[in-house]
């Protein structure tokens, strides 16, 4: 029987094999988990923002792109994975009530759901990590369930349409 393990905003946990990952209420948040598929061990994190500026990253870690990716690439390190075969999969940035609080003639630096999920691809770029597939944008919300056995990435979408990655 598989342990479910579920992972909030700002969070991220390290999984195995027999061992289920989920996130709930992706919005403009983002998704990521980065796995090794010869180790079958895979890391999920649900990242808020795409910049600290001025907070302190060894508060939360998980809670933006560039230190969750960090400290996921570390963890997975320590846990015996090997750098240069880690994937990663993304999913939410959802531009969430663009009408009311993201307008589009605004500019791109209003749109957190984009924002986030550029910072995430480029602290995966700096850290040289593939993406493998992804479900970004849009303006609808997301749960994910990711899968360390199989490196299967379930994406439920609030329209109902269930997406494998």
């Amino acid at each position: 029987m598989k342990k479910s393990i579920r992972i909030r905003i700002s969070q991220y946990c390290l999984a195995r094999n027999l061992e289920i990952i989920k996130s709930f209420g992706l919005g403009s948040c983002v998704g990521l988990v980065i796995w090794d598929p010869k180790k079958k061990i895979g890391a999920m994190a649900h990242i808020l923002l795409p910049s600290q500026h001025n907070s302190d990253p060894a508060v939360n870690s998980a809670k933006y792109a560039a230190s969750a990716v960090a400290l996921m690439v570390e963890e997975l390190i320590k846990a015996g994975c090997h750098p240069e075969r880690l994937v990663a999969k993304i999913a939410g940035g959802a531009n969430m009530f663009p009408r009311r609080f993201n307008l589009f003639d605004a500019g791109p630096g209003f749109n957190i759901g984009r924002r986030n999920i550029l910072a995430t691809r480029k602290a995966l770029a700096k850290k040289k990590i593939a993406i493998a597939g992804e479900d970004v944008g849009g303006e609808r919300g997301r749960t994910i369930e990711f899968n360390p056995r199989t490196g299967e990435l379930k994406i439920y979408q609030s329209t109902g349409e269930v997406k494998k990655i």
